[in-house]
């Protein structure tokens, strides 16, 4: 089994479609085999997904990452933990131990599963103000004279 990591300054890279370099860790069982670091060049989700695919990677360990970009990597057949943070080395010995999901590893402002409170991005339902909305989106929560109901903007004064 082959697990991948972007990496920046001994750390999960923040950002999955901006990461420069990957981390790719190759498992004896349940220990970690051998490690090797790849560079990735081109802009954009493609070429990151395209590499993980050619070196065998099953599994990505990744921060922050665009809707675009996690269906281009699961359409690879690579398993997605995404939304979280850490050493390298605390993230390795977290997965190797079954504890990865524990909050010191979840990004701040993120709900397990969930990025940056938008719900998750795997295409299940969208969790909106902590209801679920349903799969039609029940707009019945909206504001009255607020066609978006997300509030904020100017009003119109009379």
């Amino acid at each position: 089994m082959k697990l991948a990591i972007p990496i920046r300054d001994g750390r999960i890279s923040p950002v999955f479609d901006a990461a420069g370099r990957f981390l790719v860790v190759e498992f004896d069982g349940k220990e970690p085999a051998r490690r090797s670091e790849y560079t990735v060049m081109e802009p954009g989700g493609e070429a990151r997904a395209a590499l993980l695919r050619e070196l065998g990677v099953s599994l990505l360990i990744c921060g922050a990452i665009s809707n675009r970009a996690s269906r281009i990597v699961e359409r690879c057949g690579i398993e997605l933990m995404p939304w979280l943070v850490g050493e390298i080395d605390d993230v390795i010995e977290a997965y190797c131990m079954g504890s990865l999901g524990g909050e010191g590893f979840i990004m701040p402002g993120c709900r397990r599963g969930h990025g940056a409170g938008r719900g998750n991005r795997q295409g299940r339902r969208f969790i909106w103000r902590g209801e679920d909305r349903g799969a039609a989106g029940d707009d019945s929560r909206r504001k009255p004279g607020n066609s978006t109901g997300r509030g904020g903007g100017r009003r119109n004064r009379e």
